[in-house]
């Protein structure tokens, strides 16, 4: 196997990147659209409850659908490993275990989603009419986990091939169909925010399903069938294995949206209007990701690529050319944050007193990308190398040093001091992670 950069990809690295990261920002950019069309919906509706409502909604499904988001980065990093290793045999089980897991767990997910649901509100404190709305949203949402888990591992798949056009049209029809839906159910036909729901409920049910065809177009349905006769397939053990894998993983995913999860109670603590406000600039963070979280798509795939292929050299390479972008686009945020900031947040809502509440803490928002950068970037290289035990580690310590932020700044400092705090839990992942850089070097 070659412990070198191909010379192709020498004479044309940032067309290798972009040609994985390129379509990626446009399919994050439609990803974002599940969240993005529902707070502006929801937002120009007069109430402030229903938007309250909302933000802790969507909270709830993040924390149940990403708590499984192994199933989309293990599947990337160990399919990327076996292309490089040239191992396709190897590279198609791992798919289709991956697509029987999130069946299993998305039927797990239905079966419990009353109480699951019931349970996250009360953690997250909020009540009234809020709580009504928020319980409205997720009984009907989570029907569709286990397409949405299924959709997650051939995602993860065709962005280890370096396949993201075809990932973009997924999330294309995905978040289009989204988008239309949540227009015509809560607008048009005044459904609020069971309206929401059902225009996700949809759209990524149908995703699903196209997703799931995606996968045995590739690999051919008689292959597949092949794969999964094999009585090796079903074994117990070999699943086992697969979860152990992803183990660290999904600690590390739990104690991310446990750190969201702090953001999201604390704001509730601070009243609706607070909660509001607050999930209006956290849309800020995913406008970041669509650029940062894409280009650490191109790093998962080049670096588990080249950890396939046992290069070392490619390793190193890869990590410090996407990174290069990753930080260009840091400061490109930065900058339009900085300009657009106020124009964006009357986008996402026309309750005055949500604008108000917002903008004297817009200017945290401006700087997050900066603060985040390279929790993105070193995320990337990590899954690509499936190195899941620095990833929990790392962030364990990063929501520890959120929550002491916490305590020694809201206090005094309230909202600003949580989103200084935010920043912090940031920072420290991505400066975990770059600790442990060197010795994922030496490993391979």
């Amino acid at each position: 196997m070659p412990h070198t950069v191909s010379k192709d990809k020498i004479r044309h690295p940032d067309r290798i990147i972009w040609a994985i990261a390129g379509p990626a920002i446009l399919s994050n950019t439609s990803t974002s659209l599940v969240g993005l069309v529902d707070t502006w919906a929801i937002g120009h509706l007069p109430e402030a409850a229903m938007l309250a409502g909302l933000a802790a909604a969507a909270y709830v499904v993040s924390l149940i659908f990403w708590s499984f988001g192994f199933l989309r980065m293990g599947t990337t990093g160990l399919i990327a490993q076996a292309y490089g290793a040239k191992a396709m045999q190897r590279l198609v089980r791992i798919l289709f275990r991956s697509l029987v897991l999130g069946i299993v767990i998305g039927l797990m997910v239905v079966a419990v989603k009353g109480p699951l649901a019931t349970g996250a509100l009360s953690l997250l404190g909020v009540a009234g009419r809020t709580e009504s709305a928020a319980q409205i949203y997720l009984d009907i949402r989570l029907w569709g986990a286990p397409l949405v888990l299924m959709r997650f591992a051939v995602i993860g798949m065709l962005i280890a091939l370096q396949r993201t056009v075809i990932a973009l049209y997924l999330e294309l029809f995905l978040n289009l169909l989204n988008a239309a839906l949540t227009i015509l159910l809560v607008v048009g036909l005044d459904m609020g925010v069971a309206g929401a729901a059902t225009g996700s409920l949809i759209a990524e049910t149908l995703a699903g399903l196209a997703a799931i065809s995606v996968a045995l177009f590739m690999f051919r349905p008689r292959l597949a069938v092949r794969v999964m006769a094999q009585r090796a397939f079903w074994r117990l053990a070999s699943f086992g294995a697969l979860l152990a894998i992803n183990f660290y993983i999904f600690i590390r995913t739990v104690a991310l949206i446990g750190a969201f999860g702090l953001f999201t109670a604390i704001s509730a603590h601070f009243g609706p209007l607070t909660l509001a406000a607050n999930h209006v600039l956290l849309t800020f963070v995913t406008l970041i990701s669509l650029g940062l979280d894409a280009m650490a798509y191109a790093a998962e795939a080049l670096v588990g690529e080249a950890v396939g292929a046992k290069s070392r050299t490619n390793i190193r390479y890869w990590s410090k050319r996407t990174g290069l972008w990753a930080l260009v686009m840091s400061v490109g945020y930065a900058l339009a944050f900085f300009v657009f900031g106020r124009d964006l947040i009357a986008v996402f809502t026309d309750i005055p007193a949500v604008r108000e509440a917002a903008e004297p803490v817009l200017i945290w928002m401006q700087l997050l990308p900066l603060f985040a950068v390279w929790s993105y970037q070193f995320d990337g290289i990590f899954i690509g190398a499936t190195r899941g035990r620095d990833m929990m580690a790392t962030m364990v310590i990063a929501l520890l040093v959120f929550a002491g932020l916490l305590v020694l700044l809201t206090p005094d400092y309230g909202n600003n001091g949580l989103w200084v705090a935010f920043l912090g839990f940031f920072a420290a992942r991505g400066i975990g992670l770059a600790a442990r850089y060197p010795a994922l070097e030496k490993s391979v």
